[in-house]
């Protein structure tokens, strides 16, 4: 008989949404709880609210009462939380709270081998589960599948890397989430504050770049942060709203870890509206590795695509749950682990 693994879901935005429809069709899988904080969906069924199915598991706003339960994992998908210097630390210690009650946490949030990027908070959720016996993994799109793990592996179809870069973005003309308001669309560019988006950005992505560098050889002596951004040619209708001529449209942050003044691994991001009318800057999701041989190329078509843009960001930490319930306890990254395959 085929395994059942007990999931909570913690936060039911975009990625949630994704999460409980792959719960729904996955027979390894059962729903015991469904947490948000939305007055729209809590006291409804968490499949209902997205027009999937009952679930039969309906949506509460406490995550304590939800750890009560009998659950092998709690998948989180909260909103980033920021302390006063721009730190995670309170999300870590939210994580932590769901350590303590010995659940499994898988997450897409970008605490992610800080190890490298904010070791105290490395520790304190490495500590808090190994003495509860269980684990937490971070892993999403980006940071995660697509920086760092998918550009790792495929550095192992080369003799030697020199130097990797992998491209991605993303089109968030849809995209109705509160924290898209900090890309300033339609803003004055010479009003908004750029350097703080920057410094923000790279707090989110960079940690990818600090694993594929560890794990392709290369000791960095500098992180290099670069951002360009871009104004509307022309009128442009995000359904958000319009965003004005002259106004912000789109962002390319490039991230690269440096070696004696040479970039070795380097992760360009863009955030834009409107792709279909605007296309510079372009959004490649293209990986170019050097070395031996020369080059190796890759590009991957619709991996966000508009109309299910988070199903793979969901899907990692999905098809991860028995891993890393049944695997060892601690901090831990999917690389670590046997190869992510899909879930029954």
């Amino acid at each position: 008989m085929m395994k059942q693994y007990k999931v909570i879901v913690w936060g039911l935005g975009n990625v949630g949404r994704a999460a409980i429809r792959m719960i729904q069709e996955k027979e390894s899988l059962k729903l015991v709880a469904a947490v948000d904080v939305d007055p729209k969906k809590i006291g409804k069924d968490a499949g209902e609210i997205f027009d999937f199915p009952k679930t039969g598991v309906t949506v509460i706003a406490d995550i304590d009462e939800a750890l009560k339960l009998d659950a092998d994992v709690v998948l989180d998908y909260t909103p980033l939380v920021r302390d006063e210097k721009g730190g995670f630390t309170p999300s870590a210690v939210d994580v932590c709270r769901v350590l303590k009650a010995k659940k499994n946490v898988i997450t897409t949030l970008p605490i992610y081998y800080s190890q490298a990027t904010t070791p105290d908070l490395y520790k304190m959720i490495n500590d808090t589960a190994k003495e509860n016996d269980v684990s937490y993994l971070p892993t999403g799109l980006l940071p995660g599948a697509y920086a760092s793990y998918i550009p790792t592996v495929l550095a192992g179809l080369m003799g030697r890397v020199d130097k990797i870069t992998v491209q991605s973005g993303e089109d968030d003309q849809h995209n109705y989430s509160s924290w898209v308001k900090v890309f300033g669309y339609g803003m004055d560019p010479d009003k908004f504050p750029q350097d703080r988006l920057k410094l923000g950005i790279a707090s989110y992505y960079v940690s990818g770049v600090y694993e594929m560098g560890e794990r392709l050889g290369f000791k960095f002596d500098d992180m290099k942060i670069e951002h360009e951004w871009y104004t509307a040619p022309e009128d442009l209708h995000p359904t958000f709203g319009t965003v004005k001529k002259g106004t912000l449209c789109g962002h390319k942050f490039t991230m690269s870890g440096m070696v004696n003044g040479e970039a070795k691994v380097s992760l360009i991001y863009v955030h834009k509206i409107c792709d279909d009318v605007v296309k510079t800057p372009a959004i490649d999701n293209k990986i170019h590795i050097e070395g031996m041989p020369k080059s190796l190329d890759i590009t991957i078509d619709g991996m966000m695509p508009l109309d299910e843009s988070y199903v793979t960001s969901a899907a990692p930490s999905v098809n991860v749950i028995p891993m890393v319930v049944d695997g060892t306890s601690g901090f831990i990254q999917a690389l670590d682990l046997k190869v992510v395959t899909p879930l029954k």
